[in-house]
């Protein structure tokens, strides 16, 4: 029997809950709203456009039930892509999915544009998107910038930069952002991240005590705060050579408990069949027990809440308007012994500016300033942006 879904329905590939809300979890439920991306479990999907639905699915490379739109809808939030370059290929066509070969899948069809039909849900707006393109194949230099520069086009001013990795996901949502391009290569724009470490066991065809063994190992590998690390939770049957489902094996890998489980010590969760078991709903449960042990939280205020001075004993959003306005900030001495992210947001007719010793910053409306304030030193502005 397919899947693993007790305590739910399950149907065309999709282990659906009776009691949890998938589409917009990260708003919706605690937990996640409070980590910075890189420290958040997200559930991605191997291969993540090779699906059932697709114009073309060749049995030994088709590992997903559903398109790109309901794995979204479903809880997933990061996509495992490969691409390969066709340059003689018009529009759509010149970026296929593949993976030993093509599927009829493209990005700008199958990925940016679902992802932005996503978008549209009232629901789905601020969810937390992770674009993870792996491998590229028949590109060159200029193979690159084009690419780099649909996804510019297409994601505007959406893109969550780099320079963001340390903000909580609540902050970049002040910061009107919500997709990370993580890009495998050299040739990236500066606005999207390195590659997702790709954590894969080496063969297709493990035990699956091996298996299991090799994700717990990668569970007590170090990871540096706010990188991107997924660990590859697949593998291949014989005689066949197919996808397995393993729902019963993941919901055990990836088990969720109050103290934390083995869930505990992953990030992005790969899998083939993503969407068959439960394995959604432990990471969302999962989010809330990590950011509970961590003390993880976000102060939100303003010039009524706590005068001119932003607090930085946390993370933190500021916020300024008409009625509500300074004008001039400056922070308070940070003394917690960590360093504190601090998001300051204008929309305010008037302008104002930001002073702490020697340090000045104005701030305008529209403006959404992220700032990283440590024990001793002066505010490090890591990120402008303006959304007049």
């Amino acid at each position: 029997m397919a899947g693993w879904c007790p305590s739910g329905s399950w149907s065309g590939g999709i282990c659906k809950p009776a009691n949890n809300n998938r589409s917009n979890w990260m708003e919706r439920y605690s937990g996640a709203r409070v980590l910075p991306i890189g420290e958040t479990l997200l559930l991605g999907t191997h291969n993540a456009a090779f699906d059932k639905e697709a114009p073309r699915t060749p049995s030994f490379e088709t590992c997903q039930d559903v398109r790109i739109y309901q794995q979204l809808m479903w809880g997933v939030r990061a996509l495992d892509l490969r691409v390969q370059y066709f340059s003689g290929a018009k529009g759509a066509g010149r970026f296929a999915i593949f993976h030993e070969g093509t599927n009829g899948r493209t990005v700008e069809a199958d990925i940016l544009r679902e992802l932005l039909r996503y978008r549209r849900d009232a629901r789905a707006d601020k969810e937390i998107v992770i674009l993870n393109f792996h491998r590229f194949k028949n590109f060159t230099r200029e193979a690159h910038a084009e690419l780099n520069a649909l996804l510019k086009r297409v994601l505007g001013q959406s893109i969550i930069p780099p320079t963001c990795r340390e903000a909580a996901i609540v902050q970049l949502w002040a910061l009107n952002k919500n997709t990370v391009v993580s890009y495998n290569h050299d040739a990236r724009d500066v606005s999207f991240w390195p590659g997702v470490s790709q954590r894969w066991i080496g063969s297709n065809t493990p035990s699956l005590d091996r298996l299991g063994k090799f994700i717990r190992e990668v569970g007590n590998e170090p990871k540096a705060f706010g990188d991107l690390r997924a660990i590859q939770a697949a593998r291949y049957s014989n005689p066949f050579f197919t996808p397995k489902d393993m729902s019963g094996h993941i919901m055990r890998w990836f088990a969720a408990t109050k103290e934390g489980g083995p869930i505990a010590s992953h990030y992005i969760i790969n899998t083939d069949w993503s969407l068959r078991c439960r394995v959604a709903d432990n990471i969302i449960y999962a989010n809330s027990v990590r950011a509970r042990q961590r003390g993880a939280h976000v102060i939100q205020s303003s010039p009524n809440t706590a005068g001119a001075r932003v607090q930085t004993q946390s993370y933190g959003i500021y916020k300024m308007e008409n009625g509500n306005w300074k004008q001039t900030l400056d922070f308070a001495p940070n003394t917690s012994g960590y360093p504190s992210i601090q998001v300051i947001a204008s929309d305010a007719e008037y302008a104002s500016e930001i002073r702490y010793g020697t340090f000045v910053q104005p701030i305008r409306k529209g403006d959404r300033l992220l700032f990283k304030v440590e024990s001793g030193r002066l505010p490090r502005l890591l990120a402008r942006f303006n959304n007049a």
